[in-house]
């Protein structure tokens, strides 16, 4: 993880991007505002919100639970790029449940994983009050987001997880010794602590029991190595979990966090396969070239 780029130059080049129009969802009807909520409970170390994108039905609505990324240091759950794949699932008859986390350095790994936990808990005790159908779910995450989402899907939690979608995923955390923002998030170095660092790797955590993955990834990140993917989508396959590797081939890290045109459309179409169905509307089929 050649991280360069400190992360806030990151969120603002996203938010650009954005900006610029070069994020071209566009969506043939209204759709509801999101709403906010508190998802930890009051005992947690922390107050954590999500944000609630429904989609325009009356019936409870397919689960998607999205997390930001940011190096684990930084990022938001209302961040352009985020909101942006929100409106997509939103869109296309999902709702999408984007969620806020603690931040390292303050607070070390594995407290981002257990936020993610709790939220699968809310998800599970209080989701139909908001309209979501929890029956199973899918996580969708980038960069930091996709590193916990893959932890997520790999343990046990309240609720089953149907499937992830993980885009410019950090898949062995062990080849990046002298990261800061590996070792700000761990609180030791590799050296350390290389059992914990193994831990955090979800390429080592892959079992039988994963559920099926959905990859995008920019073959020109030079951030998060495009053989990161390949990596997670070969232990994917020596379990035999059913896995998808969409390549974005002139994308690098921060283009390819614009969930758009064909990466939009094929993880959507996969999905369908895993989650209760919903139709596709043809404004939301797209190619990336």
């Amino acid at each position: 993880m050649t991280m360069r780029l400190p992360c806030l130059i990151r969120s603002v080049l996203l938010h650009a991007l954005l900006l610029c129009g070069l994020s071209p969802l566009l969506h043939a009807e209204e759709l509801p505002s999101p709403e906010t909520v508190r998802y930890s409970s009051p005992q947690w170390p922390a107050n954590l919100q999500a944000d609630i994108y429904r989609p325009n039905s009356s019936a409870l609505a397919p689960t998607v639970l999205v997390i930001h990324g940011g190096g684990w240091s930084s990022g938001a759950r209302d961040d352009g790029y985020v909101k942006e794949i929100c409106e997509h699932l939103q869109a296309t008859g999902y709702a999408a449940v984007s969620v806020s986390y603690r931040l390292a350095p303050e607070w070390r790994f594995p407290a981002q994983l257990d936020d993610m936990s709790e939220a699968v808990r809310w998800l599970a005790t209080q989701g139909a009050e908001h309209g979501l159908d929890t029956s199973s779910i899918a996580v969708w995450g980038y960069s930091a987001g996709a590193h916990l989402a893959s932890l997520l899907a790999m343990q046990p939690q309240a609720l089953p997880i149907a499937a992830v979608i993980a885009g410019g995923i950090p898949a062995d955390l062990r080849e990046w010794p002298n990261s800061n923002m590996v070792k700000d998030l761990l609180g030791k170095s590799r050296d350390e602590a290389p059992e914990l660092w193994a831990v955090a790797s979800p390429v080592t955590q892959v079992s039988a029991q994963t559920p099926p993955y959905f990859l995008y990834h920019g073959r020109l990140d030079t951030m998060v190595s495009y053989q990161q993917a390949k990596q997670m989508q070969a232990a994917l396959a020596r379990a035999d979990v059913p896995v998808t590797l969409y390549t974005r081939w002139f994308y690098g890290h921060f283009f390819a966090a614009l969930f758009t045109g064909g990466s939009s459309a094929a993880a959507t179409n996969f999905l369908a396969s895993y989650l209760a169905p919903v139709s596709i509307p043809a404004h939301v089929v797209g190619s990336d070239m």
